[in-house]
């Protein structure tokens, strides 16, 4: 019985210390608010990925094709922030620019994903 009280104890600590964090403190009101993460893209120039368009296959780097572009993202200066692929069982994902190189046509991959 001894145990089951500790362990009550310490499960009622931690809901407390959880609810703590999630009080505002100029209102007083309990709130559940999500932390803000700074995500930080890396980008690529467009010249470093010339004939990169939607429509072209994209495979990984052992050959195995895993889908097509489906859109490239820019950003404002151009840049190219992401890459859209669908894959053959159409499930959209993203990869990241700094791992393509594109060759005749084939834009290829070194991420392990394959989004199906």
């Amino acid at each position: 019985m001894g145990k089951a009280l500790m362990a009550m104890a310490v499960a009622s600590s931690l809901l407390v210390t959880d609810a703590a964090i999630a009080q505002d403190a100029s209102s007083g009101i309990w709130a559940a608010r999500p932390r803000h993460r700074k995500i930080v893209e890396e980008t690529v120039p467009a010249s470093s990925l010339p004939g990169l368009a939607p429509g072209l296959r994209v495979q990984n780097s052992d050959g195995k094709a895993i889908g097509t572009v489906s859109q490239v993202l820019t950003a404002n200066d151009g840049s190219i922030r992401k890459v859209i692929v669908m894959s053959p069982v159409g499930n959209l994902f993203k990869v990241s620019p700094t791992s393509l190189t594109v060759s005749n046509g084939v834009v290829i991959t070194t991420e392990e994903r394959t989004g199906s």
